[in-house]
């Protein structure tokens, strides 16, 4: 048994009333296709949209110091997928004030200027790294590396208040969402957001794939 494991809400791509809601029995499994949201419909692939799908952590261990990411971006040329922290257990897809929901993300850092404490990512970071976030770093095996605080952002450049001796360029990195503990049996809900531009080809050999991933110290 992993010390938090992952388990869904109700899934419904067609009634936004239900999709979501409290934490059931069915457990996430990671590598296995489908598990954690549905197939792209080629529907959705021609025309384009977002889905939105709830799932829950849920601890098995006393835990403190815990971060929540994308440890690895959609692998996807096209589509990306966003994280939230949940609003409350019960919390439905209509009850999302999408257009101002707190999104977190992971890119690559394309470049790192160790002096000035510059991380240039590969894409514009503006809309899921802000400032005071805590952006987690993932070496080449996808373990966690570092995780620095954030001082202002601007487009694709992020500023940071203090580095260590680690050199980030080339690596994974996500902003994080931070919980103080998450103890014996209690369990915290997320959502993924994922979207879909127009004429996307679904990966289906390979497969996508992204990683959503926890750290923590056990208590």
């Amino acid at each position: 048994m992993a010390d938090i494991e992952f388990y869904k809400s109700t899934v419904d791509e067609w009634d936004e009333s239900v999709n979501g809601g409290d934490i059931t029995e069915d457990l996430i499994e990671s590598g296995v296709a489908h598990s954690l949201m549905l197939p792209v419909r080629p529907a959705t692939a021609e025309n384009g949209g977002e889905r939105w799908f709830k799932y829950y952590a849920k601890a098995t261990v006393d835990t403190i110091t815990l971060g929540f990411d994308v440890g690895k971006f959609s692998i996807s040329p096209t589509e990306n997928v966003y994280l939230s922290l949940a609003g409350s257990n019960d919390e439905v897809e209509d009850d999302l004030d999408k257009p101002n929901v707190r999104l977190y993300s992971g890119f690559k850092a394309d470049d790192y200027d160790a002096d000035n404490k510059k991380v240039t990512a590969d894409r514009d970071v503006s809309d899921f790294v802000k400032a005071d976030d805590r952006v987690t770093f993932y070496d080449a095996d996808g373990a966690k590396l570092t995780s620095w605080e954030v001082e202002s952002v601007d487009v694709a450049d992020i500023t940071f208040k203090d580095t260590n001796d680690d050199d980030v360029a080339g690596l994974n990195a996500s902003s994080t969402i931070e919980r103080d503990t998450l103890n014996t049996d209690e369990y915290i809900g997320f959502w993924v957001k994922e979207v879909i531009p127009a004429f996307t080809a679904p990966m289906e050999d390979p497969l996508n794939e992204f990683i959503l991933a926890v750290w923590y110290d056990v208590k």
